[in-house]
C-alpha cells in the first residue's frame, strides 16, 4: 500500500511538473512570438507608409500628367454633382416662374436649360416669348467647375440679377457632361461649342446688343474663349462681359487650388501639374485671350477668394487695359470687401454688388449712345 501511494503522489508530481514546464514553454513561445511580430510589423508599416506616400506624391501626379480622362476631371470636376436631385422641376429649388427645356448644339447632344425671368414678371409663366416684351438685359450664365446650374450659391446669384434694380432674364444651362446634359466628358473646345451653340440659339430671341455674357471661376475661361470669338464679328458683340471670380490661367489656379495643397510645394509640381494644364483639352487660360475682347468688361473679384486670388482678376484686368485699344469701353475692376464673407463661390453677399454692376451697365449704355452719335 506505502509502495501504491509513494507511485500515486511521484505521478501527481510529474503531472504538476509537466504543467508546469507547458505553462512555461506557452509563456516563452508567446514571447517570442510577441517579439517576432515587432520585429516583422515595424517594417511592414513603414512599407506601407512608404508606399502610400509614394503613391500620393508621385503617383497622382504622374497619372496627372499622364492620363487626359484624369486631368479633364481634375479640373473640370464633372462629375461631383450631389445631392442627385431633378433639374427638370425648378420650383423644387424656389425658382417658381422658371423654365426648364434642352438644346440640341450639335447632332445627338442636349443641353439642359433654364430660364428664369425678372422678377418683376413673375407673375407670367416664363416662356422665350416674354424675352420680346421687354427691353431688360439678358445674361446668359456661364458657370464655373463641379455640381450642375442648380448649385446654392449659383441660385443665389440668379436672383441677385432677376432682381432690383438689375432685373435681367437669366437664361443658365449646363454644359456636356454637367448635370442633365448629354453625359460626355467635356473639354475646351466642347466646353467653347456648348457656349457659342447657347449664345446663338439665345440671339434668335434678342438681339445681340441685350446679351450679357457671365462667367464664374472656370466659366469665366469659356467667356473669354466665346468672347474671344465674337469680336471678329461686331454684329456678335455681346451687350457686355462680366468676369466673375477669373483666373489668368488654369496652371495659376492650380497654384492656389485647395486640391493641390499637398502637392504644390513639391519641386517637380510644376512640371508635373501647372504645366500641363495648357493641354488642348484644359486650356482655359485667358491671360493670352482677354486683350482680343472688344465688348465692355466688367471684372467681379473678392478680397478674400481663397481659392483664386483677387490679384489674378487685376492681371487679367491689366492684361485687358493693356490690350484694347482706346477708343474702346475702358474694362472696370472692381474688388468686393473681404469683410463680406464672399470668397471664391458667394460673391452674391456684397451689398454693394447690384450698384456696382449696374454702375457699370449704365456707363455701357453712355459709352454706346456718344459712338452712336458720332
Amino acid at each position: 500500500m506505502k509502495d501504491l501511494a509513494e507511485g500515486g503522489m511521484l505521478v501527481s508530481h510529474l503531472s504538476s511538473m509537466g504543467q508546469i514546464l507547458s505553462k512555461s514553454l506557452t509563456e516563452r513561445e508567446l514571447l517570442a512570438s510577441k517579439k517576432l511580430w515587432r520585429v516583422v510589423k515595424q517594417p511592414t508599416v513603414l512599407r506601407a507608409l512608404l508606399t502610400f506616400l509614394l503613391c500620393f506624391y508621385v503617383g497622382i501626379p504622374l497619372s496627372f500628367y499622364l492620363c487626359p480622362w484624369i486631368r479633364r476631371a481634375a479640373v473640370y470636376l464633372h462629375f461631383i454633382d450631389w445631392p442627385l436631385q431633378t433639374l427638370s422641376h425648378p420650383e423644387y429649388y424656389g425658382l417658381n416662374c422658371t423654365k426648364h427645356f434642352f438644346v440640341e448644339t450639335s447632332p445627338g447632344v442636349l443641353l439642359g436649360v433654364w430660364h428664369v425671368p425678372p422678377a418683376g414678371s413673375c407673375h407670367q409663366t416664363a416662356n422665350l416669348s416674354s424675352l420680346y416684351h421687354d427691353d431688360q438685359p439678358v445674361v446668359l450664365y456661364l458657370h464655373g467647375s463641379a455640381e450642375s446650374r442648380s448649385a446654392l450659391y449659383r441660385r443665389s446669384m440668379y436672383n441677385v440679377l432677376t432682381r432690383k434694380p438689375i432685373q435681367a432674364h437669366v437664361i443658365t444651362f449646363d454644359y456636356r457632361g454637367f448635370g442633365d446634359s448629354t453625359y460626355l466628358s467635356p473639354t475646351a473646345k466642347t466646353l467653347e461649342e456648348d457656349a457659342t451653340a447657347m449664345f446663338q440659339w439665345l440671339k434668335k430671341y434678342v438681339p445681340a446688343s441685350r446679351i450679357i455674357v457671365w462667367g464664374h471661376s472656370m466659366g469665366t475661361g469659356i467667356a473669354v474663349r466665346l468672347s474671344q470669338a465674337l469680336a471678329k464679328d461686331v454684329a456678335n458683340n455681346p451687350f457686355a462681359v462680366v468676369l466673375e471670380a477669373p483666373f489668368t490661367s488654369i496652371a495659376d489656379a492650380t497654384r492656389t487650388f485647395p486640391l493641390s495643397i499637398f502637392h504644390r510645394k513639391m519641386p517637380f509640381f510644376e512640371f508635373f501639374c501647372s504645366q500641363r494644364t495648357r493641354h488642348p483639352d484644359t486650356d482655359l487660360n485667358s491671360d493670352d485671350r482677354v486683350s482680343a475682347i472688344t465688348a465692355p468688361l466688367l471684372i467681379l473679384h473678392a478680397a478674400d477668394d481663397s481659392m483664386v486670388w483677387s490679384e489674378q482678376g487685376r492681371r487679367l484686368w491689366d492684361k485687358a487695359v493693356q490690350g484694347r485699344p482706346k477708343n474702346l469701353h475702358r474694362p472696370v475692376f472692381v474688388e468686393l470687401d473681404g469683410k463680406y464673407g464672399c470668397g471664391h463661390r458667394n460673391i452674391h453677399k456684397a451689398p454693394n454688388l447690384s450698384s456696382e454692376v449696374m454702375s457699370f451697365l449704365r456707363s455701357v449704355e453712355e459709352y454706346n449712345k456718344k459712338k452712336q452719335s458720332n
